[in-house]
């Protein structure tokens, strides 16, 4: 009996050949965006920017637009760790030569989803709704 072939996902280059970075852009006193680029060959192959919040003096993830799995997509839970949304697919990234160009050209939209949103998002937070 023949096993069910395993799924083909967009995988990044790892690190290295990649570059890693990660860096804050304050929001407000309290929230900021952190956001993480994987980089190769002038491309982002990799990304993801989580938005956090301060709770008794620690920094709480509390939405993220990420890539894996073969998707490019959105998280959020709620303060009570619910979760709000999981996967929410925002696109699909193929595999093959298009994939880091999907990657790339995804990461300003969601950089740009996250800074419109984040107080929207920090609202269904504290409500988890």
């Amino acid at each position: 009996m023949a096993g069910k072939p395993s799924a083909e996902f967009y995988t990044p280059p790892g690190i290295p050949p990649a570059e890693e970075t990660t860096f804050p852009i304050e929001l407000s006193e309290d929230d900021r965006l952190v956001v993480r680029l994987r980089t190769y060959r002038k491309k982002i192959v990799d990304f993801a920017v989580m938005q956090e919040t301060t709770v008794a003096g620690q920094w709480e993830q509390l939405a993220r637009i990420d890539c894996c799995r073969g998707t490019v997509h959105r998280h959020l839970v709620s303060q009570d760790g619910e979760t709000l949304l999981d996967h929410d697919l925002i696109r699909d990234i193929p595999c093959g030569e298009k994939s880091w160009e999907v990657v790339d050209d995804s990461y300003e939209g969601a950089l740009d989803e996250m800074e419109e949103r984040w107080e929207d998002n920090l609202r269904r937070w504290r409500r988890g709704r």
